[in-house]
């Protein structure tokens, strides 16, 4: 199983089969089947949808991420225009600001032999993904504040 299958079992036997098969509306066997990588009756697109749509938020955000991880993109939140406020900016800029003083931590351990490992390059590459999500949000946040923004600033 790849990464991208992994995440959709892991929230399905997260969120009580029986009840998630029936909310999709599937029996609670065929559910386990198309789960079970060796059946001869796969997981399909329909299925896939239909478990992203009965599952909270935080359970959708672990389905999407390794596909966010392919492309090489993060979520964020949107900022509600009129709905941000200083405090939230400050809040992020400051989170930004500790993001970015784990990456240079990061990087100075990671040249201090003048050789990156394999280890230390995805440990840079995550937290450089971190770090722009943070700035993104922030900046998210910002435009949110624009005066006369259209919703579509986001």
């Amino acid at each position: 199983m790849d990464s991208f299958l992994d995440a959709v079992h892991g929230v399905a036997f997260d969120s009580h089969p029986k009840q998630l098969a029936d909310r999709i509306g599937i029996s609670q066997r065929a559910l386990y089947r198309r789960l079970d990588e060796n059946d001869s009756m796969p997981l399909r697109l329909t299925d896939f949808v239909g478990i992203f749509w009965n599952v909270d938020e935080a359970k959708q955000l672990r389905m999407l991420e390794p596909f966010l991880d392919y492309l090489g993109m993060t979520a964020i939140k949107r900022s509600e225009i009129g709905k941000v406020e200083r405090g939230d900016v400050f809040a992020s800029m400051l989170q930004a600001q500790q993001e970015s003083g784990r990456l240079a931590a990061l990087i100075q351990a990671a040249i201090a032999d003048g050789v990156v490992d394999d280890q230390e390059a995805d440990q840079l590459i995550r937290q450089s993904s971190e770090l722009k999500r943070q700035h993104d949000e922030m900046m998210g946040q910002l435009m949110a504040m624009r005066s006369g923004a259209p919703a579509s600033v986001q």
